[in-house]
């Protein structure tokens, strides 16, 4: 009888794969994909899902579809003195135009199988004396009961005794169940076994509404994805799916009722809400690689703009099991890894998440991490019997795991579940607090996570993890310590930060040309230990089961190669790379960033390119997002180099920018250019791989930019504590300090950068002894960008030479009504030495002193070196 099973399970397959290949494909309103280093696309742009499961199957989730056994259990209130249960069958799968069941069980607790000793009959018998009522409860796992042909609905199968029982519990067991099992039934009691049946449950486990109710609660808190059952039965439906699209929620639904019907797309694939198909739950212990490639293929033959999702699900942490079986199937993988409530150690989730994320990011795939919010006492009491052990995790410990994944990579989050048909139960309020609070924080990390620079450190103790992006300048680190009791050390340097050795293998880097910065805790409600102290390292320690999310915001100026620009015509009908050729001036350049002029509506990547004009060989490239992020103020969007480059004096290089026809707008040849150093020689392409020198002197196309970086600066502040604004004095305002013992060299003068900050400031240095002016420029507060302790800075024609333990007056002009900035009420910190006095004015021609040690106006500061 299993070979007639297969030979119809074949053929079944053969017409199913006919149906599949539906030559009939329209554009999708949405499509999605991925980057080479795997961030997802939605319409093009990065996206990082961030959301629940939904477990919301209305028909039975039956897994497979061979000879493997599976059960449904159905539970409910202890039902005494009866002598009679049957299965009333509402729903089958029935290819073969039957229904079979391997077996039912019926229990009281954990007490022996009753069903063996009644006696069992059906409404529809199969003509196969074979397969009669009498399989259903004979024990064996071997054989199996099957209705008749076309069975009328609903069909009964029915066990009896002659003395009256007690249960609590249910079993269905079948095999095939994609081709023959029951999806939806009821259990109905009876005293005497023959009248007055009453139900006491159903396979259906899914509260009218629900579905659409918990969507709309996830929309609300500021989710954006939702992984539901696709069952019509628990109001999956068009309906649904648009309304989950108006809410800005996308959708990666799951047929868990048929892995292999795949009729549902062609009605949903056009919707917006639609972010791709879950066509593989549980792949490595569920379905072959071979298998999840006929569900891929039968996807992709009806819908080629959306992604497909499939989950790994191997609890014990095994190197490179089975990822590579799917890498090169599914479009995306998220990893399980369900640690609490088992014997598995919590840090597992690190391990098998970067695992996964390795292996999809090297084929340019995303992978999600898939973490547990549910006990394993509930979801599976036979694996997990003790409530105790099996206990669902604490927010901490979601938290934790929560992280433990973006540092491994992880280019999205879906914690499991939200809810949990199958014993109707919702994520516990502390836990949905805990992923609730998570939503600012995946928001603020986001941009870096999906397309920042990341590097993972090597920490030499396997329970704390340390990875950062470089991301717009500065650097993000995300420091987990999993261990429940021992506190982690983090002594990671700075690389050439003082005392840093340049080989240290354990260094935490900023971004290049860069060697101090503030460290700033990102989130007030996660703890915050670690610091950058004078030596330049990040250190301090971990509690544990600590969280600990830093922004690292380098302390210096941004000097951009283009200071001005008269914008030409509009144009987007080359494919190619278009730009300028400069000549750098007399002394050499590091450069840390390139950029792109923006225009509006531009929502695409350019990658911009610096070659070398002697030899056109390539010096540096970036990518740059015209989505993400805003304009500087004169117009530009820069990605930051991997790492800091050199461009020698008196050098000529050509920066360009890659543009596509039809693609976004970008600046024709008329545009002309203005430098803060060197020279603009003439704009200049490049078209099927052979360079072309276009237009005059100062023209360009884009046009394009760089920003320079002196990485020999150092800033005097290292901190300040801002006071009460203000802007109803004109003179000059700052502090006094004294140098120590060592000479330093100004290059550049800075006043703070205060909200709304537009107007011009000279700042100056004095010589206290004698008030003698020692350097001024001046700083314009709307152009470029602060660095991070917040100042804008303007470089001295002539660099100024400050004398050992000699004080000095630094103070920048101020007008009545004009920008706002701090009273004397502002403290500020030195770095090597150096010693804040007190607060100094200038007004109508005399000096005033104000405040006391630390204290400042402003405030104000400079660069040495």
């Amino acid at each position: 009888m299993k070979n007639k099973y297969k030979i119809a399970s074949l053929l079944f397959s053969v017409t199913l794969l006919l149906t599949f290949f539906n030559p009939y494909q329209t554009v999708s309103a949405s499509t999605s994909g991925s980057t080479s280093d795997g961030t997802l696309l939605v319409n093009g742009q990065p996206f990082f899902p961030f959301g629940f499961y939904e477990v919301a199957w209305g028909q039975i989730p039956w897994h497979t579809n061979n000879f493997t056994v599976e059960s449904d259990v159905a539970s409910f209130a202890r039902v005494t003195n009866v002598k009679g249960v049957r299965l009333k069958i509402l729903k089958a799968n029935m290819v073969q135009n039957y229904f079979g069941i391997v077996e039912i069980e019926v229990n009281d607790g954990s007490g022996p199988n009753l069903a063996t000793s009644a006696t069992a009959s059906a409404t529809s018998v199969h003509a196969d004396p074979n397969h009669s009522p009498a399989e259903l409860n004979d024990g064996s796992l071997s054989n199996d009961y099957a209705s008749g042909t076309f069975p009328a609905m609903p069909a009964y199968v029915t066990l009896t005794w002659n003395s009256a029982k007690s249960f609590d519990k249910v079993t269905l067991k079948a095999w095939l169940c994609h081709t023959i099992a029951p999806t939806h039934y009821e259990v109905e009691v009876s005293a005497d076994g023959a009248t007055g049946w009453t139900k006491v449950a159903s396979s259906y486990k899914m509260p009218a509404g629900k579905l659409s109710a918990d969507m709309h609660q996830l929309a609300a808190d500021g989710f954006n994805v939702m992984h539901p059952s696709a069952d019509l039965d628990n109001g999956f439906d068009t309906s649904f799916v648009d309304d989950a699209g108006a809410k800005g929620i996308k959708l990666m639904p799951e047929n868990i009722a048929t892995l292999v019907n795949y009729n549902f797309l062609a009605q949903w694939k056009d919707k917006p809400a639609i972010l791709g198909w879950s066509i593989c739950d549980d792949c490595d212990p569920y379905i072959e690689p071979a298998t999840a490639q006929s569900y891929q293929d039968a996807v992709r033959a009806i819908d080629s703009n959306h992604i497909t999702y499939g989950t790994g699900a191997h609890y014990t942490y095994e190197p490179g099991y089975n990822v590579g079986s799917y890498v090169n199937i599914l479009d995306t993988m998220g990893r399980q890894m369900y640690p609490i409530g088992t014997s598995i150690p919590m840090n597992t989730v690190y391990a098998a998440m970067k695992d996964t994320a390795d292996a999809y990011r090297a084929a340019g795939k995303p992978a999600f991490g898939v973490i547990q919010t549910f006990s394993w006492y509930q979801i599976a009491p036979s694996l997990q019997p003790d409530p105790v052990l099996g206990r669902a995790p604490d927010a901490s410990e979601v938290r934790n795991m929560t992280y433990q994944a973006l540092a491994a990579g992880a280019k999205g989050i879906l914690f499991f579940p939200y809810y949990y048909a199958p014993n109707n139960t919702t994520i516990p309020a502390d836990l949905y607090a805990e992923t609730k609070a998570m939503v600012p924080e995946i928001n603020a990390l986001k941009p870096a996570l999906m397309l920042g620079n990341k590097t993972e450190v090597p920490t030499g103790n396997p329970n704390l993890r340390v990875t950062h992006w470089e991301y717009d300048g500065k650097v993000y680190v995300i420091v987990v310590n999993t261990s429940y009791d021992s506190v982690a050390n983090v002594p990671y340097h700075q690389p050439g930060g003082p005392g840093t050795p340049a080989d240290d293998s354990a260094s935490i880097p900023l971004p290049a040309g860069y060697q101090n910065a503030v460290a700033k805790s990102m989130f007030t409600r996660l703890p915050s230990t670690l610091s950058i102290g004078t030596d330049g390292k990040l250190s301090g320690t971990v509690g544990a089961e600590q969280v600990q999310v830093y922004e690292l915001t380098p302390v210096g100026k941004y000097d951009p190669l283009v200071t001005g620009q008269t914008l030409g015509a509009l144009r987007n009908d080359f494919t190619g790379e278009a730009g300028f050729n400069f000549t750098i001036g007399g002394t050499a350049r590091t450069v840390t960033s390139l950029g792109r002029f923006y225009v509006s509506g531009n929502n695409k990547s350019h990658t911009v390119s610096l070659y070398k004009e002697s030899d056109k060989s390539l010096v540096a490239s970036c990518t740059v997002n015209m989505a993400i992020g805003t304009a500087d103020v004169s117009g530009f969007k820069y990605c930051t180099l991997p790492a800091s480059i050199t461009l020698a004096a008196n050098t000529s290089y050509n920066l360009v920018s890659s543009e596509t026809s039809g693609g976004d707008q970008y600046y024709h040849d008329d545009t002309t250019v203005t430098l803060g150093s060197g020279t603009a020689n003439f704009a200049i392409f490049k078209w099927n791989g052979v360079w072309y020198y276009d237009g005059s002197a100062s023209q360009s196309f884009g046009p394009v930019n760089l920003l320079f970086k002196d990485s020999s600066n150092f800033s005097m502040l290292t901190g300040k504590t801002l006071g009460s604004p203000q802007n109803s004095f004109t003179g000059e305002a700052g502090f006094n300090f004294t140098i120590g013992g060592t000479a330093r060299t100004v290059s550049s003068l800075g006043r703070f950068m205060g909200n709304g900050n537009s107007g011009l400031h000279t700042v100056s240095l004095y010589k206290e002894s004698d008030k003698s002016l020692v350097a001024s420029c001046t700083v314009n507060m709307a152009a470029g960008k602060a660095d991070g302790l917040g100042f804008k800075y303007c470089n001295l024609s002539t660099p100024a030479s400050l004398s050992a333990n000699t004080s000095y007056n630094l103070v920048a002009s101020e007008t009545s009504g004009g920008d706002r900035y701090y009273h004397d009420d502002t403290t500020v910190s030195l770095s090597n030495a150096w010693t804040a006095n007190f607060a100094i004015f200038k007004w109508n021609g005399s000096w005033y002193y104000d405040g006391t040690v630390n204290q400042s106006f402003g405030p104000v500061n400079l660069l040495y070196y």
